[in-house]
C-alpha cells in the first residue's frame, strides 16, 4: 500500500533509540544536525511537526529508509523525543511519489 509524502522536514533518527513504542531520542549527532540545519534546537522544534528517517539498506543493498512521521515533544523522564504518530513506520519506497 502506497502513502502520500508529508510536507514536513526530513530529520535523522535512530531507531535502535528507541526509547517506549512511540518514543525516540532525538540526542544523536545526525538529529542535532539536522535540527541545526533548520536553525532550531531540540527545545526550540518542541511541537514541530517532522517526518522522521533512519537509514535502512532494503533488499540487495538498496537504500530505503525507515521512516515515522511525527512530532517533538519533552518527555517528563526521557528528555527530547520523537514521538510517532499512531500509523507508525513505514519505508521511503512506500511513498507514492518514489518508484519501487
Amino acid at each position: 500500500m502506497k502513502r502520500h509524502r508529508h510536507p514536513h522536514p526530513e530529520i535523522y533518527c535512530d531507531l535502535n533509540a528507541r526509547m517506549t513504542d512511540r518514543h525516540y531520542s532525538l540526542t544523536t549527532n545526525g538529529s542535532v544536525a539536522d535540527l541545526k540545519k533548520l536553525g532550531l534546537t531540540s527545545e526550540t522544534a518542541v511541537g514541530r511537526r517532522f517526518t522522521f528517517v533512519g537509514g535502512d539498506d532494503g533488499e540487495l543493498g538498496v537504500p530505503d529508509d525507515i521512516m515515522f512521521n511525527g512530532v517533538v515533544v519533552h518527555h517528563p523522564t526521557l528528555g527530547y523525543v520523537a514521538e510517532a504518530d499512531p500509523d507508525g513506520i513505514y519505508h521511503r519506497s512506500e511513498l507514492d511519489d518514489v518508484d519501487s
